[in-house]
């Protein structure tokens, strides 16, 4: 809601702009009047717009187009906005002149104007989820420019038995199954505060500032709604796929360094035994027989969810440290269940 009153008062201000130059180039003396029409085309236009992508388009109604490659995905979107735009300029038109005053050329000029800003938006929107809403604003505003220190919660979350679903399923059938679960459970991600930092193979590894999973244990919250999340979507996977996914997860937090890296290719990537100890505690799971680990480290920190039972596995020597390192496995108990 916040993000989409932003985008509607600058719309509004693009609209009173916008109205503000045409009547200057028009040589019309520049007054409050068509500054406030122009704001009110930009709230129709925009804030309808907007509306539609925030709402419905990365809504869960919407993950249909957000399944559609790239090129159709932009064009369907562009279509959709260019009728809710041509809609707020009819709207727009009617309210402030009379029918017999619509002046064609001057609303396909309009209609050209706002067009052309949204599709801008829509690109720009589409390489934000390509690359990351979190990874695109801190490169434009510099942010890791410079390395920068930061404590952050890392969860490796891959599907279990990997090898036996290839054979089973094929390359193929494989790659959509992951492709399937990690598209569910992506908006579960950003519902609990988290930021894809990267997928491997079958693997998605997940972050969080470690501040903000101090507070109320969203990390822990988000991995027991993923797996709620697969079990309600079991019946779709074995129809679809004849298998229903296993995901391990395993869960550690800390210091880490923070910096962007590359020339051609640029990502922010984090350097740190934190990250490297949260892999090596998600290797655990497979060794161990269970599906969620998490170090004592990490655990210490963080509030524990209602019907959720933390089990020592005791101290474990994790490859590349030279300290062991208790391991908690994590279960939701029968009555929370």
């Amino acid at each position: 809601m916040r993000l989409w009153f932003a985008a509607t008062v600058a719309s509004a201000v693009a609209g009173a702009l916008y109205a503000l130059v045409h009547a200057m180039i028009d040589a019309r003396p520049v007054t409050i009047e068509p500054v406030y029409r122009g704001a009110v085309y930009g709230v129709l236009i925009g804030g309808g717009a907007s509306a539609f992508h925030m709402f419905y388009v990365m809504g869960r109604t919407g993950d249909w187009l957000r399944r559609q490659s790239f090129s159709i995905s932009i064009t369907l979107r562009a279509l959709y906005a260019g009728l809710i735009m041509s809609l707020g300029l009819l709207t727009g038109h009617l309210i402030f002149r009379p029918p017999e005053a619509l002046n064609p050329w001057l609303f396909l000029l309009d209609m050209f104007f706002s067009f052309a800003i949204m599709c801008l938006i829509l690109f720009v929107v589409a390489v934000r989820q390509i690359i990351g809403g979190r990874v695109l604003g801190n490169f434009v505003l510099g942010r890791y420019h410079k390395p920068v220190r930061e404590e952050r919660v890392f969860m490796f979350l891959d599907m279990a038995n990997s090898t036996a679903l290839s054979q089973q399923l094929g390359d193929i059938g494989v790659h959509a199954l992951i492709s399937r679960v990690f598209f569910d459970i992506d908006p579960l991600i950003l519902d609990w505060g988290g930021e894809v930092h990267r997928y491997i193979g079958d693997e998605v590894v997940v972050t969080w500032p470690l501040e903000d999973c101090r507070i109320d244990g969203r990390c822990l919250e988000c991995l027991f709604a993923i797996n709620a999340l697969i079990e309600t979507n079991a019946e779709r996977y074995q129809r679809d796929f004849g298998v229903v996914p296993l995901l391990r997860a395993g869960l550690h937090g800390g210091p880490v360094v923070a910096g962007e890296c590359g020339d051609s290719k640029q990502e922010i990537v984090y350097f740190g035994d934190t990250i490297n100890t949260a892999a090596r505690i998600q290797a655990e799971c497979k060794a161990k027989k269970v599906p969620m680990l998490i170090s004592g480290e990490l655990l210490a920190e963080l509030p524990l969810p209602a019907g959720v039972r933390a089990d020592s596995l005791g101290l474990v020597h994790l490859r590349g440290r030279e300290e062991a390192t208790e391991l908690f496995s994590l279960e939701l108990m029968a009555e929370a269940a």
